[in-house]
């Protein structure tokens, strides 16, 4: 198996020792697995003993005063890519089926094989509670929708059971991605590189325009693997701690806006592989159909 990169903003979270400690024991190759984590801690936290013995974990330590959001967070492990073949791109709360990098590899090699030129993998993984065990888990993959607007921007996303997910061979195609997890080759930290300005809200879904424009496809693993925490109770949210936090969401909100009009270039603007309006027309597809 090659190399695997992955990169975890962790912003003030008890769940990081746990995810790092499930991350490497269910790996079916964990020596094959490179990690590093943007660990923003707060006074008096600290991360468990057990996590000090992980192999080709790299923890960089930010007091999280410093910190500047998730995706200045991204933006700094990207620069940290040494050439894996593989990139991972996780939050700090999950728990992961055994031989999940055996499962990511396989499903990116078949959707490779079968003409993909850039696949990638990408999905609102189905919830856990730290407090609950395994068993009480969804098996069942998830695809993402649309849900709420923000000054006319489609910001917010949702996700819903892919049906008759048991019959399914293979990935199925994805109108959306996830940040808490994406799974592509190593190029795709310099091909797709985030933008630390680009604060929290609406994040992404500018990644998935700017993967689609770079011709990037996106699809949903079509078996579960993984899962993410989705409460907030065993983390301190950047916003809580920074009160300046609305300023930087305004002007996140300038960039998108300026980015989908096609006024943005450059390191972070849209790619040219593929046009917006091509995006846009398959994001409508649906509602041509139904209408008529």
């Amino acid at each position: 198996m090659e190399r695997i990169y992955v990169q975890i903003p962790a912003y003030r979270d008890s769940e990081l020792s746990a995810t790092l400690i499930d991350l490497y024991a269910k790996a079916e190759a964990p020596e094959r697995v490179r990690t590093a984590v943007l660990w923003q801690y707060g006074e008096g936290e600290t991360l468990a003993r057990k996590v000090q013995r992980l192999p080709n974990l790299d923890i960089v330590a930010v007091p999280s005063g410093g910190s500047q959001g998730c995706n200045w967070a991204r933006s700094l492990l990207q620069q940290r890519w040494a050439g894996e073949a593989y990139t991972l791109l996780l939050d700090s709360h999950h728990r992961f089926v055994r031989g999940w990098d055996r499962l990511l590899v396989d499903m990116h090699r078949g959707l490779e094989e079968a003409g993909v030129a850039k696949p990638m993998l990408t999905a609102y993984l189905p919830a856990y509670d730290p407090l609950i065990t395994l068993p009480y888990r969804s098996s069942q993959p998830f695809k993402i929708y649309p849900l709420q607007r923000e000054q006319g921007m489609l910001l917010r996303l949702t996700s819903c059971p892919i049906p008759y997910w048991k019959t399914l061979a293979g990935p199925i195609e994805a109108d959306f991605a996830s940040l808490h997890f994406i799974f592509a080759r190593g190029a795709l930290n310099q091909e797709l590189r985030f933008d630390p300005d680009i604060y929290f809200f609406g994040d992404e879904v500018l990644i998935g325009a700017r993967a689609f424009t770079s011709g990037y496809d996106m699809y949903h693993p079509h078996r579960v693997v993984g899962w993410h925490c989705y409460n907030r109770n065993s983390r301190v949210p950047h916003w809580d701690d920074h009160p300046d936090w609305h300023l930087r969401h305004r002007k996140a909100l300038e960039r998108i806006r300026r980015l989908l009009s096609g006024e943005t270039s450059g390191d972070f603007g849209l790619g040219s592989a593929r046009s917006l309006q091509a995006y846009e027309d398959r994001l409508l597809a649906p509602l041509v159909l139904e209408a008529a």
